[in-house]
C-alpha cells in the first residue's frame, strides 16, 4: 500500500515522504532535437519546467546547459528550449526560456481538458500490474497527474492524493486537507515492485490556488474512469 514515511522538519521547512506505486510506461516524451537526438520520458511537467529519465544509455549534459528540443504528448507537440537546473544520474531537471507564445502554448497544453483527455484509469488495466492493497481507484496522465483513492479495509474511502504538476493535495479521515508541492522524485523499483519516492514541502496552511486546480480537474474526470459518487466524495472533501 501507499507508504507514510518519516516526517522531516528543519528549521525552515517542513517535508514529508511517502512512496506511491509507478506505472512502467510514460507516453509524454521529449526528442532533443540537436546532437546525439536522445529521446527521454518526461516524469513530470509544470508550466515552469519539467523532469526528464533517460533510459537507454548515458547522457553527458551538465548543470547549466542548453537544450532544445520537442516536448510530444500523443499528437499534440511543442518546441521547448531550456536550461539544465540539475543532473541526477539518468534524470535532469529544466527550467524553460519562457516567452508569451510559449507560455500561452504550455497554458494549453496543460489546461485541465487536455490533462483528463490523457486520463488512464489504471485501476482498470488489463497490464498485470501489482496494484497496492486498498487502493480503489488510480488516474492518471503521464507526467501531468496522479490520482489515488484509498479505501478503508472494511469500506469507504479513507484517503486520496493527487499529484498535479509540481503541486500536492491529500485529504486523509480524521486529518484532514493539506497542500504542499513536490521537491525531489526518484524510483525505487525493486523486483516485485515498481515504486516511485516523493518528497513534499507541506505548506503552513491549506494553499487554496492547489485547491481549485485539483477541482478543476476532478470535475471534468468522466464516470467511466471515477464512479460519481466517488467524485462527488472528493470533490465535497476538496470544498467544491
Amino acid at each position: 500500500m501507499e507508504r507514510h514515511l518519516s516526517l522531516i522538519k528543519t528549521d525552515y521547512q517542513e517535508l514529508e515522504k511517502r512512496v506511491f506505486p509507478r506505472f512502467p510506461f510514460g507516453f509524454m516524451i521529449f526528442k532533443e532535437a540537436s546532437g546525439a537526438k536522445m529521446v527521454f520520458e518526461v516524469k513530470d511537467i509544470s508550466l515552469t519546467g519539467m523532469q526528464l529519465s533517460f533510459k537507454d544509455g548515458t547522457h553527458d549534459y551538465k548543470v547549466g546547459s542548453k537544450i532544445e528540443g520537442e516536448l510530444h504528448w500523443r499528437g499534440i507537440n511543442v518546441s521547448i528550449k531550456a536550461r539544465i537546473q540539475w543532473v541526477r544520474e539518468a534524470s535532469l531537471g529544466l527550467a524553460f526560456d519562457s516567452s508569451i507564445s510559449f507560455e500561452e502554448k504550455m497554458r494549453s497544453f496543460l489546461s485541465f481538458d487536455n490533462i483528463v483527455s490523457h486520463i488512464k484509469p489504471l485501476h482498470k488495466t488489463d497490464m498485470s500490474i501489482d496494484l497496492p492493497n486498498n487502493l480503489m481507484f488510480w488516474l492518471k496522465a503521464d507526467g501531468v497527474l496522479d490520482l489515488y483513492v484509498w479505501e478503508h479495509a472494511s469500506a469507504g474511502i479513507s484517503r486520496f492524493q493527487i499529484l498535479m504538476m509540481e503541486h500536492f493535495i491529500e485529504w486523509e479521515e480524521g486529518v484532514g486537507l493539506k497542500t504542499g508541492r513536490v521537491m525531489t522524485q526518484r524510483d525505487l523499483d525493486t523486483p516485485l515492485s515498481l515504486e516511485d519516492e516523493f518528497v513534499f514541502q507541506i505548506d503552513d496552511s491549506v494553499v487554496a490556488e492547489k485547491i481549485e486546480m485539483a477541482l478543476g480537474v476532478v470535475r471534468k474526470i468522466s464516470d467511466d474512469h471515477l464512479p460519481t459518487d466517488a467524485k462527488e466524495f472528493l470533490i465535497y472533501k476538496l470544498g467544491g
